[in-house]
């Protein structure tokens, strides 16, 4: 594991919590504009559900699809952790008022995929909750932005930190399964690490198809150029493999390792058990199962101690929120429960005390048992 003395090299360069100073200005500008604050401070004290009829009735927003009443919970506790709202109890919470929401952004860094895109599903934001469709798919047209948002600085430097954990014990000609592979980030990443991996990749989309290709392709151009031999990577896409709801086309321990970055969260709750034992079917005895998510802000905060991490991750949540299939980000105790139900062991969050990455980057071993 770990510590928050020996943060990895590529962790360091990132300005903890830039995207969050950047987009939660915008976020509650949104929630102003859109009316939201000012039934708040009408009703103030409220309770959630009472909050839901009045944004239902005042504002047309249409709570009774979806994951819409997830996202005005998921408001509700942003602004709790702004401290712009007070909890009185269970049930109810109280607006503080003339209370600034959000502080200056201060250090500037650069604007990169990460703030363009929760930019861009903010400007659906409002649409959606009122019953517009999912602005934000995973077809060709919305490819761009996926490419965008997966390659940012963030995700780079969390998949640089858990394919340096998955190093050590790891063959050259290590057997890796990049689940929801995407524009194909992962896979790059691989070969440059291992130039010989036998990599299959799978998604349930051909959205990123095109992308994913010529990316992996310009990988093993770079490592045939300095004399490195690359295998071809096996592909398979929605003909062979429907998403979550149906097992993966792969026979028992057929990888050493699965890459699982930013997929989590589409993942329907009643589903959670079945796919991460799957996951755990397809890996041999030994096998290393990392996962790139983020874990949903915990009310004791053990799990999810850090405040700009809390606040980041709900912005993320709710922003996210208007991508087809999202279902959010889970619980993190429940997820370490599970794993160790299923037969995973070491389960548990990989950098939880590294600056603003506790519990998002996860490295599993399967166990014996199960």
């Amino acid at each position: 594991m770990t510590s928050a003395n020996t943060i990895p090299e590529p962790l360091r360069a990132l300005i903890p919590g830039y995207a969050t100073r950047v987009i939660l200005p915008e976020l509650v500008s949104l929630a102003e504009r859109e009316g939201i604050l000012e039934c708040i401070r009408a009703i103030s004290p409220f309770t959630f559900e009472g909050l839901c009829a009045t944004l239902s009735l005042d504002l047309d927003f249409d709570l009774t699809r979806g994951n819409r009443r997830r996202m005005v919970r998921l408001l509700v506790e942003l602004l709790s952790e702004v401290r712009w709202l007070r909890r009185i109890d269970d049930e109810r919470w109280r607006c503080h008022g003339s209370k600034k929401v959000v502080p200056e952004i201060g250090e500037r860094g650069e604007e990169d995929g990460e703030i363009r895109f929760l930019r861009s599903c903010l400007q659906g934001t409002p649409a959606y909750l009122r019953g517009d469709e999912p602005p934000i798919t995973f077809e060709s047209g919305c490819a761009a932005a996926w490419e965008d948002f997966l390659g940012c600085a963030e995700f780079q430097a969390c998949r640089t930190v858990l394919f340096d954990m998955m190093a050590s014990g790891s063959a050259p000609e290590t057997r890796l399964l990049d689940l929801c592979h995407g524009p194909g980030w992962g896979i790059e990443r691989a070969l440059d690490r291992w130039p010989a991996a036998r990599i299959s990749a799978i998604d349930f989309t051909d959205g990123f198809a095109e992308t994913a290709r010529s990316r992996t392709a310009r990988a093993i151009g770079r490592n045939a150029s300095l004399g490195l031999a690359s295998a071809p990577v096996q592909w398979y896409g929605p003909s062979n493999w429907k998403g979550f709801d149906a097992p993966l086309p792969f026979a028992d321990e057929s990888f050493d390792a699965v890459l699982f970055g930013c997929g989590d969260p589409y993942i329907p709750p009643g589903r959670r058990e079945p796919v991460y034992a799957d996951l755990r079917r397809v890996l041999a005895p030994g096998g290393v199962l990392e996962i790139l998510t983020r874990g949903l802000p915990d009310a004791e905060r053990r799990h999810v101690p850090s405040r700009t991490f809390r606040v980041t991750t709900l912005i993320h949540d709710f922003a996210e929120s208007v991508c087809a299939g999202w279902q959010g980000f889970s619980d993190v105790g429940e997820n370490l429960r599970l794993f160790e139900r299923i037969g995973f062991r070491d389960a548990g969050p990989s950098s939880g005390e590294v600056a603003f990455f506790g519990s998002s980057l996860w490295f599993m071993r399967k166990g014996g048992c199960g």
